[in-house]
């Protein structure tokens, strides 16, 4: 799924996806912590910590750290990343920091009785990931940082009136090359209203990042492509108003 959605999101936003044998890959599984701020715009008679019908903003910020491992063999061609150039035969070890904040409006529709709904999200969003690499004696870090478009779509089915079965898919598409190029994420949780403006969210979560890279860096030479999927358990604290 990791891989997956790497993929996507290399071809949605970034083009078709790399060839393997001159990019980084990065996988990982990883604990992933989320919190977000949900405010009703329209209607807001209703409790705000259940998913309802109605227009509303939402704040959301994420973030996780992982680490992975490349291995090289002899006749692959050079990755170069932070100034530096790792030859094979080789193992490169990575580990990263990531760091996503969104900020999009929100558009839930439910259907009848109002057990089932679904949702579509628009806005800004700011992607961050620091990436540190090491071979032998060589060590190299980068810090990729982009904003951009955040679009996305998901469905609700209220199984409980305080408890639903929530999944989603979002979209990141920065236009830039050298930094965060393109991400997705796809998230599938249970969601728990506690009180009127409280609610805890528990489930699944994976990620998939680009950067692009095929301009000169700071170093004054061209950067490997990178791509990065992680994902996990994930544990959300919303608050609604």
């Amino acid at each position: 799924m990791k891989k997956a959605l790497a993929t996507l999101a290399a071809a949605l936003i970034a083009g078709p996806a790399f060839a393997d044998h001159r990019q980084i890959d990065i996988e990982d599984n990883t604990f992933i912590p989320s919190a977000r701020i949900g405010i009703d715009i329209f209607p807001r008679g209703e409790q705000p910590s259940v998913p309802h019908s109605g227009h509303g903003i939402e704040i959301g910020f994420t973030g996780t750290s992982g680490e992975d491992s490349q291995t090289r063999t002899a006749g692959a061609p050079a990755l170069t990343f932070g100034g530096r150039s790792f030859t094979a035969p080789t193992t490169l070890n990575y580990d990263f920091d990531f760091r996503f904040l969104e900020i999009a409006y929100r558009f839930r529709h439910f259907f009848g009785a109002g057990s089932f709904g679904i949702e579509a999200l628009g806005g800004l969003g700011f992607a961050e990931l620091e990436v540190r690499a090491t071979s032998g004696l060589q060590t190299a870090s980068e810090k990729l940082q982009s904003g951009g478009l955040v679009g996305g779509f998901g469905i609700v089915w209220k199984f409980l009136p305080q408890t639903s079965l929530q999944s989603r898919i979002t979209i990141f598409g920065s236009g830039d090359r050298e930094g965060v190029t393109g991400a997705a994420r796809f998230d599938v949780f249970v969601a728990q209203a506690l009180g009127r403006h409280a609610a805890v969210r528990a489930g699944l979560t994976s990620w998939g990042l680009v950067s692009q890279r095929d301009e000169d860096d700071d170093f004054g030479s061209i950067n490997s492509h990178l791509r990065a999927g992680f994902g996990g358990l994930a544990v959300g604290l919303e608050l609604a108003f």
